[in-house]
């Protein structure tokens, strides 16, 4: 008996839900004009994987977390980050997991990306696998590794006119309006790969 973590609760829109179906679709129609046989290559591949994990990527909430604020013109006019740094599509990520045998399974997924008006996030694949080990008739110890490859966080900048003084100039976003110059500003633009590109667990469970 397979003993995985709670599934997270998730929201997830239909735009990005009826994505995911298509893609889903495409690789099956793909697979099937490839190989003759991939009809019951795929069923049989099929009724062995299941959902291991579904739900928004930390590298989205982050992303979220960059449209909270504003700045303002010249003229004095605010402008809101949240157009800036939001999009419907939310990165997705989705993992699943194929049974080889009882004790060991692949992990395997993807994510969708998104990409917003000042920032993209890539989309990633995901490789991993799950081995138990029997200790003894009530206990078992599962190993959990996987590296997800993609789905870095990347700002994009944002072009400035400051007038007779500066001319107009490459700048960041969200600190245009700021005491910094504005090349100094480039610094601070967000480029980070996922926090969980590289995740390892190891559960010991104990069945009374």
């Amino acid at each position: 008996m397979w003993v995985l973590a709670p599934a997270r609760v998730v929201t997830v829109s239909r735009r990005a839900m009826a994505g995911f179906k298509a893609l889903l679709r495409g690789g099956i129609l793909f697979a099937w004009i490839l190989m003759p046989e991939a009809p019951a290559v795929a069923q049989a591949f099929l009724e062995d994987t299941v959902l291991a994990d579904i739900g928004i990527s930390r590298r989205s909430e982050s992303a979220r977390s960059l449209s909270w604020g504003e700045t303002q013109l010249s003229d004095g006019t605010s402008v809101p980050f949240e157009p800036w740094y939001s999009s419907d599509w939310r990165d997705l990520r989705v993992t699943l997991l194929t049974l080889v045998d009882e004790n060991f399974g692949i992990l395997w997924g993807l994510g969708t990306g998104e990409r917003g008006e000042k920032y993209e996030i890539e989309p990633s694949v995901t490789l991993g696998f799950i081995r138990r080990f029997d200790l003894s008739r009530n206990s078992s110890l599962t190993l959990r590794l996987s590296y997800t490859h993609g789905g870095d966080l990347q700002e994009k900048t944002c072009r400035a006119d400051y007038g007779d003084i500066g001319g107009i100039q490459t700048v960041n976003c969200r600190l245009a309006a700021t005491p910094l110059p504005p090349r100094d500003t480039l610094q601070y633009l967000v480029d980070e790969p996922p926090g969980d590109q590289l995740e390892a667990a190891i559960n010991y469970v104990i069945r009374f």
